[in-house]
This record gives C-alpha cells, sequence and structure tokens, in this order.
C-alpha cells in the first residue's frame, strides 16, 4: 500500500482532504500534517512515496519543504498543491517539486495525478534509480547551448522564433520547459508537447526567470572528457532522431509531438550522465567491447536501462504520456502493445536509423528495429521510405560516434 503524505497548516483544509480522499483507503495509507516540521517527522519515522504539499505555510513553507524532501528522501515523489501561488512561488518550486496542482482540485484529478506518480514509481524497481531521479535538480546542457539562450534571451529585440531554435535542439531545456507549461498552475486544458507552443504561451519573460534565476540547465561540472564527448554526440543524435521523427508524419501537430519526442527519448542517458557518470563509462566500454546497443549494456550492469530512467523522470515531471511512452518503449515498442502508428513508432524507427548512420561500422552497437512490431501497425511497406529520409537526413555514416 502506497503512503501518502498531505501538508497544510489550514486544518479545515486537511479535514476536507479526508472527506474528498475517504474511497482511497483500501488503496492508500494517507497521513497528513499541518507544518513542515511535522512533515519531516512524520517521512522520518516511515518512508512515504508521495507528499503533497501546500506553498503558502508559515516557518517553513512548500517549497522549502519540498527541497528539505529532495535531500533527505529523495525518493519520495514532491507535489506542490496550493491556489495562492504567484510566478515568483512556482519559479521557486521548479526545481524541487516534480508537479505542481490547484486548489481547489477535484479527487478525481488528485486521485489521477498520484496514482499515475505511484504508478510511474513502479517502473522503476531499482532504488538507487528512484534516489537518482529524486534528488535530481537539473540536467546537463551543452555550454555553447547554455550561452546561446543566455545571449538570445538578453537581446531585448529578439523574436520569440530564435529562441525555439535554440531550445528545440537541447533535450534539458526541453524537458524542463514542458514540465513547467503542463503543471496544473496554467489550467490549460490539453497538454503541451511542442515546444514552440510552450514557448510561446509562457513569453521571454518567463523564460528568462527560468533560465536564469533558477539555472536548472547549467552544463555539468568537471565532467570527464569522455562523458562531454558523449553528451555532444547525444545531442547530435537526439536532435536527427527529432528531425526524422517529424518527417515521417503529415500532420503539423503529429510531427510536433513526434519532433518533441525524439529530443528527449534519451532523456535517460542525460540522467545518468549527471548522478552515475561512473555506471554510464562502464555500459560505454562494455557496449564498445561486447559488441551490444548500450541499453543492453546498462541492463546487464545495474537491471536497469536509460529508457526506464527517463520515462520515470518525465512521467514524476507531469509531461503527456506520448513523451514518457516513447522514452520508455523505443527499444522494445510491441511491449506496450498499441493498436495504430504513433510517436513511439516514429522515434522507434528513427532512433534506430539514426544510431546506424552514425555508428561508424559499430552495427553490433545499435538498437535493431522490430519489424514485426511495424507490421503489425501496418507501416513496414513504408520502411524503405524512411530508410531513404535517414539518408537525406543524415547520409550514411558521416555522423558524430556514440
Amino acid at each position: 500500500m502506497k503512503r501518502i503524505l498531505f501538508v497544510d497548516d489550514e486544518p479545515s483544509i486537511l479535514d476536507g482532504l479526508r472527506r474528498m480522499l475517504r474511497p482511497q483507503r483500501k488503496e492508500w495509507e494517507m497521513v497528513f500534517a499541518k507544518s513542515g516540521r511535522e512533515a519531516l517527522e512524520l517521512a522520518g519515522a516511515s518512508a512515504v512515496d508521495v507528499i503533497v504539499s501546500d506553498m503558502k505555510m508559515p516557518k517553513m513553507d512548500g517549497a522549502e519543504l519540498l527541497a528539505r524532501f529532495q535531500e533527505q528522501h529523495p525518493e519520495t515523489v514532491r507535489f506542490v498543491l496550493s491556489g495562492h501561488a504567484g510566478l515568483e512561488d512556482v519559479m521557486r518550486t521548479v526545481p524541487v517539486a516534480h508537479q505542481f496542482l490547484t486548489k481547489p482540485c477535484d479527487a478525481d484529478h488528485l486521485k489521477e495525478a498520484v496514482t499515475r506518480a505511484c504508478a510511474l514509481r513502479s517502473l522503476v524497481h531499482d532504488e538507487r534509480a528512484e534516489k537518482m531521479i529524486g534528488s535530481l535538480d537539473s540536467l546537463p546542457s551543452r555550454p555553447t547551448t547554455y550561452v546561446a539562450i543566455l545571449e538570445a534571451i538578453a537581446d531585448p529585440d529578439v523574436e520569440m522564433q530564435s529562441v525555439v531554435d535554440i531550445l528545440e535542439t537541447d533535450a534539458a531545456m526541453s524537458v524542463k520547459l514542458l514540465q513547467l507549461v503542463n503543471s496544473s498552475f496554467f489550467g490549460l486544458p490539453t497538454d503541451i508537447s511542442d515546444i514552440g507552443r510552450a514557448a510561446t504561451f509562457l513569453g521571454l519573460n518567463m523564460l528568462r526567470d527560468l533560465v536564469l534565476s533558477i539555472e536548472v540547465f547549467q552544463p555539468p561540472r568537471n565532467a570527464d572528457a569522455d562523458i562531454e564527448k558523449f553528451l555532444s554526440s547525444l545531442q547530435s543524435r537526439s536532435m536527427e532522431t527529432a528531425n526524422l521523427a517529424a518527417r515521417m508524419f503529415d500532420d503539423k501537430q503529429m510531427a510536433n509531438r513526434a519532433f518533441t519526442a525524439g529530443m528527449l527519448h534519451d532523456v535517460g542517458l542525460l540522467v545518468m550522465a549527471t548522478q552515475c557518470s561512473d555506471v554510464l563509462l562502464e555500459a560505454m566500454e562494455r557496449s564498445r567491447t561486447l559488441g551490444l546497443p548500450l541499453h543492453v549494456a546498462e541492463e546487464e550492469i545495474q537491471g536497469i536501462s536509460h529508457a526506464e530512467i527517463g520515462a520515470y523522470l518525465l512521467g514524476v515531471w507531469g509531461l503527456p504520456y506520448p513523451l514518457l511512452e516513447a522514452a520508455a518503449y523505443h527499444h522494445r515498442p510491441a511491449a506496450l502493445h498499441q493498436k495504430s502508428f504513433s510517436e513511439l513508432t516514429a522515434v522507434h524507427v528513427a532512433s534506430a536509423l539514426v544510431e546506424s548512420r552514425m555508428s561508424h561500422g559499430n552495427e553490433g552497437q545499435c538498437a535493431q528495429i522490430d519489424l514485426a512490431y511495424l507490421e503489425s501497425m501496418g507501416v513496414r511497406d513504408r520502411l524503405e521510405e524512411w530508410e531513404t529520409l535517414a539518408d537525406d537526413e543524415i547520409g550514411s555514416g558521416d555522423g558524430d560516434q556514440q
């Protein structure tokens, strides 16, 4: 049974939550705290799967409390639930909260959000992976990209499309931007998976706050030379995958979603490069030595691959399901049991084609296209067309090495 901790300094709010969530008693063990201090004591006595905290509380507000949880209990999924938070409060929670929920929050929405977070925790069975993701407050970005975004936003005459062009080259920036836009703070009626729409919705001032004030996109400090080289190659491969996946759709909206899914499908590798670079380097060496795809080498070493890690991260950040699916299943799409051509299909094919053309002859290290899966989707006959697109997009083996 999952243990869910609710924190609010107003007893009437906690009583309302008890009544509203009474039907969940068979599924959740719910505990309630009237202050940040009490919440920390409860978590110290028994592990908490999810914390849902009010933002504005005396002595220790929600942002400070979740920062404490990030440090002391990094495996806990962290939610902010508040009805009076302004932009400044939201920006303070971006590094420490996985999702932002607004009051009043109906029972069905709250139940769905918490249930989804618990289900996604089940996707990652490895305790080390959970703590790795839970303690994460930034993802690595290339220094050149970081400098470019700062310079662009600092220009008072910059056009939004120029900023979008930079954002779309960087998976770390893209994922944090989508996390903020898809939080319920903005109350949007639909999920946003398009980087351009997300940036336009937020506007330059909020983007400036996001990049300058919180610095969530800082490049990794003192990174190993092999890791720096790997990250540079990863950015290139992610961009090529995104472009190729987008070209598989005629519908503009689907193409935009496929582009974003392609950019973010390997975000788990960014997590590994930041949180456990030693494991990533060992997996890279094992991949080279034994001729294994990198995700297989990761699984042999730590029992989990970057695919599950990336999907878990995107999930606890509240991003749309198609992005999670592309991250989790791009190496084994048939496991999802879907019935139609989707962003996952496009990313599965695109990532494999990009790897094969950037492998410099190391074909054994490349993920393979699941032909039976394409047959079941009714798109097996389009593979030759997509291979031609890949040749046009990348060429045959002229890219960066993995």
